[in-house]
């Protein structure tokens, strides 16, 4: 989508700190749109469920070679240049901080409900001081000095504003379910209007979603989708947030590609 990856010479080792010869493979994705975010599940906040952050673009990457992941050699780093007019513009007032994403829920090979939806996984961000991000008027230059732990996860890298919306009071926003979420295997999202922010919504008791850190007086759109007996159902459901709102909602059929329609929509 425009990113330039720049990898120096010599940059990989192994795992036991031996340099790296011969062929090596390279896995990179680079994340900017919020259906890409959501359909990743990777979504922009700070800690697992926690604040939201304004992203200036994920990406993941990973170096492998004979199906074993490597290192970064000591004092190498990789640089990621990604292009600010794909989250709006380069923000030079309020710089982008790296995050890192962390495992929080490995992915067991079930879905939310029984039968149901496919499983997630569940990753959070956390600020890094390993690596460091530089911000320009066109640019946001992510610079990596070490691979994740554990390496063969790959590494989920973010430049994230997270003091844009400190500006807006924190309230709860409640999504109600008017179907039954163990069934259905529902999950939720919040893409906020005009913003590269989307956050996971994550459900307390049988209907109950609540998100404590809802910015109040933005706009955004609450994403609910599920699956039954291999139908996919959804719901979109505009909302200005409001002080301690709750906003029922009702999963309707869809098509795989009515869904990503409608998701791509919202970008």
């Amino acid at each position: 989508q425009g990113t330039t990856v720049t990898i120096p010479a010599n940059a990989f080792v192994t795992q036991a700190n031996a340099p790296v010869a011969g062929m090596v493979t390279v896995q990179f994705l680079d994340i900017y749109k919020k259906s890409d975010m959501l359909l990743a599940n990777m979504p922009t906040t700070n800690g697992y469920g926690g604040p939201p952050l304004k992203s200036g673009g994920e990406f993941f990457i990973k170096a492998i070679q004979a199906n074993a992941p490597l290192l970064l050699a000591p004092g190498k780093n990789i640089t990621v240049a990604q292009p600010a007019s794909l989250t709006g513009g380069g923000d030079t007032l309020n710089p982008q901080q790296a995050f890192i994403a962390d495992i929080v829920f490995p992915c067991s090979g079930s879905g939310p409900g029984p039968g149901s939806g496919p499983c997630l996984g569940e990753w959070s961000w956390t600020p890094t001081t390993a690596d460091s991000v530089n911000t320009f008027a066109n640019n946001y230059i992510f610079t990596m000095y070490q691979f994740n732990t554990p390496a063969d996860s790959g590494s989920w890298c973010n430049s994230d504003n997270s003091s844009y919306f400190s500006a807006y009071p924190q309230t709860q926003l409640t999504l109600l379910a008017n179907d039954s979420v163990n069934i259905y295997g529902t999950n939720i999202f919040l893409a906020f209007k005009n913003l590269s922010s989307m956050v996971h919504v994550y459900h307390y008791g049988h209907r109950y979603f609540p998100y404590n850190y809802a910015p109040q007086g933005l706009q955004c759109t609450a994403v609910a989708v599920g699956i039954k007996n291999g139908q996919v159902y959804s719901a979109f459901i505009p909302i200005t947030i409001g002080a301690n709102q709750t906003v029922p909602f009702t999963l309707s059929p869809t098509t795989t590609s009515s869904f990503t329609t409608q998701l791509q929509a919202l970008n």
